[in-house]
């Protein structure tokens, strides 16, 4: 009898413990969280892809410029590795012997205009070699003297690309790499790279544009140098950045944020870039620029 008194009387206490665990645990805002960061993966998988322009692409630049023939002699590369009818390159270069610097324009584009996967790209960069003495040279080798540095800063960039669940106008692009031990054959870049885009992500039967901003630093990124080749698969190091984006639903809803602010970290190896982004993991598929999603 008495054991039945104390459950009659602490029963209210534990129900008023439940609804507060609840209230906390809310398994809906837990959802919509979750929803709201795997679309922020999606858009950081997009933003770093190599067939798209992301940054792997441009990380492939500077590969290239650590070369006897340079990126200025990669056109026809290009063409070679992007040899679909329809894939198209373009690259123009000029030199300052009074800075020792060097402007380039290219634009490229790949895929199938009407289909996905499809990259429309343009890109602005300057560059230096800098010597063993950190002085200026205008080859990466001039006579026996190889350079030791590249200084590359990405001026600007404007393009669109298509993923399988994402499409991207770009609206602005801006970046500066260190590039170190480039006489090696695996060269080291250290730097920062921001992004600002539109994107429109259809999953879960909705569709809605992210309008965000992404800052990344790069932290000792090995890079094999001379080529893209197999870039993707070898590279290796630590990406970290931030991450923000107004939400704007065109059909479906399926979460309520719609000012996604995240931090997160990036692991790259074996072709992939391993996100972290509050405690979630998400793999995305360096080559293609896309989250690797299981099931859908």
């Amino acid at each position: 009898m008495k054991s039945n008194k104390l459950v009659k009387f602490f029963m209210p206490a534990l129900a008023a413990l439940v609804m507060i665990g609840c209230e906390k645990q809310d398994p809906l805002s837990v959802t919509e969280d979750n929803m709201a960061t795997e679309d922020a993966a999606e858009s950081i998988a997009s933003a770093i892809g190599a067939e798209n322009g992301g940054a792997v692409d441009q990380l492939g630049d500077v590969a290239e410029l650590a070369s006897i023939t340079g990126i200025q002699g990669q056109a026809s590369y290009l063409l070679g590795k992007y040899s679909e009818a329809n894939a198209l390159a373009k690259i123009d270069t000029s030199y300052d012997p009074a800075t020792g610097t060097w402007t380039l324009k290219l634009n490229r584009e790949r895929g199938d205009k009407n289909g996905v996967p499809y990259a429309q790209i343009s890109r602005t960069y300057t560059y230096q070699f800098l010597n063993a003495t950190g002085q200026p040279q205008k080859y990466w080798k001039v006579g026996a003297d190889t350079a030791r540095t590249i200084k590359f800063n990405i001026v600007e960039g404007t393009g669109t690309h298509r993923t399988q669940h994402l499409s991207q106008q770009l609206t602005g692009l801006s970046g500066n790499f260190t590039a170190t031990d480039v006489q090696t054959r695996l060269i080291t870049i250290n730097g920062n790279y921001q992004r600002s885009a539109v994107d429109t992500i259809t999953t879960r039967e909705a569709v809605r544009t992210l309008d965000h901003t992404l800052k990344l630093t790069l932290t000792e990124v090995k890079v094999p140098r001379g080529g893209r080749g197999e870039l993707h698969r070898k590279l290796s190091g630590t990406i970290s950045g931030t991450y923000t984006a107004k939400v704007t639903f065109q059909r479906g809803e399926s979460y309520s944020e719609k000012n996604i602010n995240r931090t997160f970290t990036i692991a790259l190896g074996d072709g992939d870039a391993h996100i972290d982004i509050r405690g979630r993991k998400f793999k995305g598929v360096l080559l293609l620029g896309e989250l690797l999603r299981l099931g859908r």
